[in-house]
């Protein structure tokens, strides 16, 4: 199907690729069908992009590329609700604030986006712990990266 792309413009889309978000994403309930799409030149980011609305697009991440320690665990309700039985179905994105300079941006360690990558399915999950920030610099951690 072709769609329009907010980063990318025109662009087919396999339609077994649409992931469902059920429940929407908190802030945008009315946008439930996205498509990950690669970030051309940039393998560390994403772009999420709504497929009910052209101008909704998020940047996402992988977290634990900037940080290796991130842990949480997924209610259980959050485990029936996207019918998750083995951890190595799913993946796990962070939304990013694109700040000017970049090394300013931030992302959403608060409020992680889980995906049921075989069924296609998936949900925003806010955690009820106080360990993680929904504004953690991208920068610091990939300087300390780089220093390994």
């Amino acid at each position: 199907m072709k769609m329009t792309s907010t980063y990318l413009g025109e662009i087919e889309v396999d339609e077994s690729k649409i992931i469902k978000f059920p429940s929407g994403i908190p802030g945008f309930s009315e946008a439930k069908q996205f498509v990950l799409l690669e970030l051309p030149d940039n393998p560390i980011f994403h772009i999420l992009q709504s497929a009910d609305d052209a101008n909704l697009a998020f940047i996402i991440t992988d977290p634990y590329y900037l940080y290796k320690d991130y842990t949480f665990e997924l209610e259980t309700s959050t485990l029936e609700f996207l019918n998750i039985k083995d951890r190595n179905d799913i993946a796990i994105y962070t939304i990013v604030t694109v700040n000017k300079p970049f090394e300013k941006s931030t992302i959403n360690l608060k409020a992680p986006i889980v995906i049921h990558m075989k069924e296609n399915i998936a949900k925003q999950v806010v955690l009820q712990m106080e360990d993680y920030s929904s504004r953690a610099p991208i920068s610091q951690p990939l300087h300390e990266k780089e220093e390994n």
